[in-house]
């Protein structure tokens, strides 16, 4: 199996041995790389059709449509499973995850982890930090973070704020969070990472979550993802509770009050993160290859309103508050 490490159109990845999608056990099809229906058809050859085809997709439909323009509900019964960040995939896309230290992770190949740094520096550290490069606002992010600024001081890095680190980063970059240098100044110097993500979409979480974890600060999150479900509890501020004057607030008391502060990072004890996701979703597309029920039939009829309308997307822009 050969994955690309980058984006290019018109990839369609095959588990085959002898690189022929008549032998490969199963075809994954980059949703992006999907012109037309009629294309791919022209490219994959005659289908059979007790060949699973999967739906591969790590962004949204907001996002993974903007070099084509795709009508996804063209694609209605063309596609036998999924491998998205849904948790109701067939194959769950994860960036990253947490894995309990100690026993659980010694589960793990040895790149997979590297125990994260317990305790902040003594120096004084400055209150909040966040990476944005992607200015497409659907989430509301960077109108928050201006009223946030308004209260607060925070340093955003990337093409959407005012400091520079590096080039920006995303997720099919080749660079390793718990040794990158602005991230490591980031650790070093902020108590607070703003991992806001840039859609609100059900189950929708990048490595933004992940990346600081290795460092100890707080992250405050902003996405539709149940993250009770990722992050050990008390581990993580959720900006969706708050007002940008109300979280302000709540930093700058934790920041006043260092042993509340501390209380927050006290699950790195216990627990470690780990940001090969990447490897893990190859890993569990292996299992499920040998799983006899991921060849049963099985075809996605209305493929428009599983990936567009059951993603419940907030695209407006505007952030709601869950108080």
């Amino acid at each position: 199996m050969e994955v690309e490490s980058g984006y290019k159109p018109r990839t369609y990845l095959e588990v085959s041995s002898d690189g022929k999608v008549s032998t490969a056990d199963v075809v994954l099809i980059h949703l992006r790389s999907v012109a037309s229906r009629e294309k791919v058809l022209v490219d994959l050859g005659p289908r059979d059709p007790s060949q699973p085809w999967v739906m591969f997709e790590p962004e949204t439909h907001l996002q993974s449509n903007v070099l084509f323009h795709t009508n996804y509900k063209l694609l209605d019964g063309f596609f036998n499973r999924t491998m998205h960040h849904r948790r109701d995939s067939d194959i769950l896309v994860l960036h990253g995850f947490i894995v309990g230290r100690g026993r659980d992770a010694s589960f793990l190949p040895p790149s997979w982890r590297q125990d994260p740094v317990l305790f902040p520096n003594k120096t004084r550290r400055k209150l909040a930090v966040a990476f944005v490069s992607n200015c497409k606002d659907n989430s509301g992010r960077l109108q928050y973070i201006r009223t946030l600024k308004k209260y607060a001081r925070v340093d955003v890095y990337g093409r959407c704020g005012g400091h520079k680190c590096g080039s920006s980063r995303y997720a099919e970059h080749a660079y390793k969070p718990a040794t990158d240098p602005c991230m490591r100044m980031a650790g070093d110097s902020y108590l607070f990472y703003l991992a806001f993500e840039n859609a609100l979409c059900t189950d929708y979480v990048t490595e933004k979550l992940y990346n600081l974890l290795y460092y100890p600060l707080i992250p405050v999150v902003l996405g539709a993802a149940n993250y009770s479900a990722l992050m050990p509890p008390g581990s993580y501020i959720n900006a969706l509770h708050y007002t940008p004057q109300q979280l302000a607030y709540k930093m700058k008391y934790l920041a006043d009050h260092p042993q509340e502060y501390m209380k927050m990072l006290e699950w790195r004890r216990h627990y470690q993160p780990s940001t090969v996701g990447g490897s893990r979703v190859l890993c569990d597309l292996c299992v499920r290859l040998h799983d006899p029920h991921f060849y049963h039939h099985n075809i996605i009829h209305d493929f428009y309103g599983w990936y567009v309308t059951q993603a419940n997307c907030n695209a407006t822009g505007t952030v709601r508050h869950q108080f």
